[in-house]
Parts: structure tokens; sequence; C-alpha cells
């Protein structure tokens, strides 16, 4: 995630956030939670990651909209990894739905792994104009703008970032999103530490993400290949209410289609060079080795 310090979205810094709820709407809280969680109202639609051997491991075919779902990098090396694999599963959700992303994350976090950068958002069908960062003091008022994010249905979806040592969501923080999601139709995305992955919260999903290498990529006329796709192994570890299926269990290797903004399955020898390119040598490698060396 490069840090852009003039980027075109507009970033707002949260309240500080320490009131308790009233006991009214405890009370609230509890019938909802007897009667179910409160069941939404309309059934919202479910949006095809591009690939259909990962819709149909998922109930409806896609993923649920009106929902929360939780992505985790599978190491602490595989954060930027993360960060692009969700912003994939933002641009496929922003395909199907109107209005903005609210996008909080704790001023340190910020700080020390920088902000999505703009152009960055638009290789996977992100608009920068739709987005509004919330910089909150720390991870309770990330939690607190979430959840007022959730009962705003002008937002497409909620993104947000949670730091490793975070112990203040469990599975009461995350029910309180998701009766919020289901209520508006707007969708969650939480990511949050590879640890954190024993919790049990009330998350639709939950994915762990790892950076792959992408396949080279091979231009007609040049002799060097360049950078390919981004890839991701993907594995999705839980499914509210039903056991992952077998296909799921061992993951997928998935790239970006930056022509159609979906998500595609790597072909197995997809970073083997094509038998129609000549054997490299120096001598045969023209200006661009030169320049490159």
């Amino acid at each position: 995630m490069s840090y852009a310090p003039a980027h075109p979205f507009k970033t707002v810094r949260a309240p500080s956030f320490g009131a308790r709820p009233a006991k009214a709407d405890l009370a609230g809280l509890r019938r909802r939670f007897a009667a179910g969680g409160g069941a939404a109202p309309h059934r919202w639609p479910s949006v095809s990651l591009g690939e259909a051997a990962i819709d149909d491991a998922l109930p409806g075919g896609g993923l649920a909209t009106g929902a929360l779902h939780e992505l985790a990098p599978f190491s602490q090396g595989d954060l930027a990894a993360l960060a692009g694999f969700s912003l994939g599963v933002l641009g496929n959700i922003l395909r199907i739905h109107t209005g903005f992303v609210l996008l909080a994350a704790p001023d340190y976090h910020l700080a020390r792994e920088g902000m999505f950068y703009p152009p960055g958002l638009v290789a996977f069908g992100c608009d920068p104009d739709r987005l509004i960062a919330v910089r909150a003091p720390n991870s309770k008022n990330v939690l607190w703008a979430l959840e007022e994010g959730l009962e705003n249905n002008a937002l497409a979806a909620v993104v947000g970032i949670l730091p490793e040592n975070d112990r203040l969501y469990d599975f009461t923080a995350s029910r309180r999103l998701v009766m919020r999601a289901v209520e508006s139709g707007v969708t969650a995305l939480l990511l949050r530490s590879g640890r954190d992955n024993a919790v049990t919260t009330a998350a639709q999903t939950r994915w762990s993400i790892a950076a792959a290498p992408s396949a080279a990529q091979h231009r007609r006329g040049a002799h060097l290949p360049g950078l390919g796709a981004p890839q991701w192994q993907v594995r999705l570890t839980k499914i509210k209410g039903s056991a992952p299926k077998t296909g799921a269990l061992g993951g997928w290797r998935v790239r970006w289609d930056d022509e159609t903004f979906y998500f595609r399955l790597a072909a197995a020898m997809a970073d083997r060079a094509p038998a129609i390119l000549p054997a490299f040598t120096p001598a045969n490698a023209g200006p661009e080795w030169a320049a490159a060396s």
C-alpha cells in the first residue's frame, strides 16, 4: 500500500468514542438476539467474484452482500497481498452497488503502512471519488465508525482495518456489525491479523490470503518479460452455518484480470515462457538488455 500525501478522496477524523449504549438500546439488542439476530427484511443479492469455482463454493453462488466478511493475511509478510485481494473484492461489490465506501483505520496503522494509492484503486475497479477515509485514534473508534456506516444505505460498503494486537473485536462486536449490515444491505469487509483466526465471530465468511508470484508477461517484440497480473493463494476458511466445500479447503491460486475486473484461476504453468520465443542470450537481447544491465 503506497502512501499518497495528496490523495483525492475525502479523509475525516473520527471523534473519540467512549459512551456505552443506553439501557433501552441494550434491551432492544437482547430481544433481537432472542429472535435470531434480526433477519434482513429483504434478500440482498450475491456478487460474483468472476471465477465459477469460487462462486460455487459460496452460498447463493457468490459473495453475500449485506453481510460481514473477514479477510486475514496468511503471514505478516502478506499484508500487501491482503490489501490487493480486498480491493478486488470491493471492486466487484461496487460493480453492482451505487454509493460510497467508508474506510476506517487507526491513525498509527496508516502512518506505518500508508494509505491506498488512488491509481491503484482504479486498477481494481474502485473509483477514488467514492472513498471516504476515516482516521481513527484506536480500534475502538474503528468499530464505532463501521457501525455508523452500516446504518447508512448511501454507502455500498464499509472497510475496517484492525491492528494485530486488537482485543476489542469479538463475537459480540461482530454481531453488532452483522445486524446493521443485514438491515441496510451495506457490506462490511474487515481486514484482520491472521493470528486471530481462532476467535469465534458472526462473520458470514472468513478468508486467508497469501501472496503468490505473478506469471511473466511476454510481449511481442520484447525479449525480456515484464511483470504479469497480481496473483494470490486464497483459502476460504469459514462459511457461516456450513463447512467449506472440499474444493475450497485446499484454496485457489487466482490472478486479477484487469480487463474484466474479475478474479480468474491462475494457469498451472502460467509462468512458463511460450515455446515460440527464441532462446535468450545477451547476443540477441537487443537494447533492452543493455538498458536493464
